[in-house]
C-alpha cells in the first residue's frame, strides 16, 4: 500500500514536471529531460550573441500606431490663454486642439463605463465660441464595465477659431 502511495506520488510529480517545463532548458543552457520531440529530430539550443545592436527608433513624428501626449499631427494647438474651462467640473475633458485651419475644435478624452461624451458648438460671436460638453450618465442601478476608452469628440465651428477665446462649458 505504501509503494502504491510513493508509485502514484512519483507519477503525479513526473506529469507536473512534463508539463509545466515541457520543451525548458535548464539554467546551464542543457536541455531538459523530457522526452524528445515525436517528430525523431533532437533540439539545438540556439546561441544569441552577446553584443545584439537595436536601432534607434526613427526621428521626427511620433509613429501613428501610439498614443501621443501633445497636439495629433496635422491639427494646431490653441494659444495660451486662448482656453476657458474654468466652468467645467472635475473629469471634464480639457484637451484641446484646432484642425481644418481652426474650423473644426477637436476634444480628446477618456469615456469610462457607460458614460458617454458629446459636445456641440454653443454660441459664436466675433469674441467667443462656446462648446458645451455633456456626459450621459446610465440610467441608476445600471450595470456598467469599468474600462476607459479614448474617444475624440469634434465639433465643426461656422467660422475658424481665429483669436477668438474657447469656452468649455458643462451641456445639458
Amino acid at each position: 500500500m505504501r509503494i502504491t502511495g510513493k508509485i502514484l506520488g512519483a507519477g503525479a510529480l513526473l506529469l507536473i514536471v512534463t508539463a509545466c517545463g515541457g520543451g525548458a532548458t535548464s539554467g546551464a543552457g542543457s536541455p531538459s529531460s523530457s522526452s524528445a520531440p515525436s517528430s525523431g529530430t533532437a533540439s539545438t539550443p540556439v546561441s544569441v550573441p552577446s553584443s545584439v545592436s537595436v536601432a534607434p527608433p526613427p526621428s521626427g513624428a511620433p509613429p501613428k500606431s501610439q498614443p501621443t501626449q501633445s497636439v495629433p499631427p496635422g491639427d494646431t494647438a490653441l494659444a495660451p490663454g486662448q482656453l476657458d474651462a474654468s466652468a467645467l467640473p472635475d473629469g471634464y475633458p480639457h484637451d484641446v486642439s484646432l484642425a481644418n485651419g481652426g474650423t473644426v475644435v477637436v476634444i480628446q478624452a477618456e469615456e469610462a463605463g457607460c458614460n458617454k461624451l458629446s459636445a456641440k458648438a454653443g454660441e459664436q460671436t466675433p469674441s467667443q465660441v462656446v462648446i458645451l460638453v455633456t456626459v450621459a450618465k446610465p440610467p441608476r442601478g445600471q450595470m456598467c464595465p469599468f474600462h476607459v476608452r479614448e474617444v475624440t469628440l469634434t465639433v465643426p465651428l461656422s467660422a475658424p477659431l481665429g483669436a477668438r477665446k474657447l469656452v468649455l462649458r458643462p451641456g445639458p
